[in-house]
């Protein structure tokens, strides 16, 4: 197993993580990132936190031609990652291409690809290094092969896997963002302050973080991302992003990253 070579495209937090973990038992990890000066960073970040592993820079995408497992970690959208895959079921003819969307219909996007089997949902939870779930959905397409193989992989890093249907927003975001965006909502009625939401929901409903700071962790721009897509979906109300979340974007304030979003960091 420890000849594993995993690819992974898209160096940002999430990129970083998966190969974080996948580095961490031994495989060999290639980093692609079309931004320039990405993937070296990625590398450098990851060379601090684990030494001894076996990172390696691709300059392009051929690089990852003989990767057995291709994970995409990029932009939250159908097109550009549409684009990706189309481009990698050439360029690598047979390993499984797997696609982090933690919103998008792993259908859909596995038209782009030539032989549909071999494609999948493999979407981590953030941080990657700490939270032990993993979601695998598959494709009306996918093979049973490839389901076999990529729950063995979870398993080998570590990782606990749950199979859910091609629905939006799979298991985690169908049930959290919209309790996100409803404590964002009773913020934004005047329920409560940030403070009080939160400390009400950890302290009443038992959570380790309240919703609003959690909302800051992932990125209030995510968040929104992920809302607008869900809704997209079907029109639910359910998902219809509060106001207060898209005026926060708008002005910039992103939550952790920026530091400054519910909360000032």
């Amino acid at each position: 197993m420890n000849k594993l070579q995993i690819g992974i495209i898209g160096c940002g937090q999430m990129g970083q993580g998966i190969a974080r973990v996948c580095a961490q038992v031994g495989y060999k990890v290639k980093l692609y990132d079309s931004f320039e000066g990405a993937a070296e960073q990625a590398v450098t970040i990851l060379l601090d936190k684990i030494p001894t592993a076996n990172f390696q820079l691709a300059k392009s995408l051929d690089d990852v031609s003989d990767c057995d497992l291709v994970i995409e970690a990029i932009k939250e959208d159908y097109v550009t990652k549409q684009e990706l895959f189309k481009s990698l079921s050439s360029i690598n003819p047979s390993g499984i291409l797997a696609t982090n969307t933690s919103s998008l219909s792993v259908q859909r996007l596995a038209q782009a690809v030539k032989n549909p089997e071999r494609f999948i949902g493999l979407h981590f939870m953030n941080p990657v290094h700490v939270m032990p779930l993993v979601e695998v959905i598959a494709g009306e397409l996918t093979s049973v092969n490839t389901i076999e193989q990529t729950l063995n992989f979870c398993t080998s890093i570590g990782k606990t896997a749950v199979q859910c249907q091609d629905q939006p927003g799979f298991i985690v975001n169908r049930i959290l963002l919209p309790m996100i965006n409803q404590a964002i909502s009773a913020l934004e009625a005047g329920l409560a302050n940030a403070e009080d939401i939160d400390t009400a929901m950890k302290l009443g409903g038992g959570f380790p973080m309240g919703p609003l700071a959690l909302a800051d962790f992932i990125g209030l721009d995510t968040c929104l991302a992920i809302l607008q897509n869900l809704y997209e979906e079907g029109k639910n109300l359910t998902f219809q992003p509060s106001e207060l979340l898209v005026q926060k974007v708008k002005q910039g304030q992103l939550g952790k990253k920026t530091k400054q979003g519910f909360f000032t960091y």
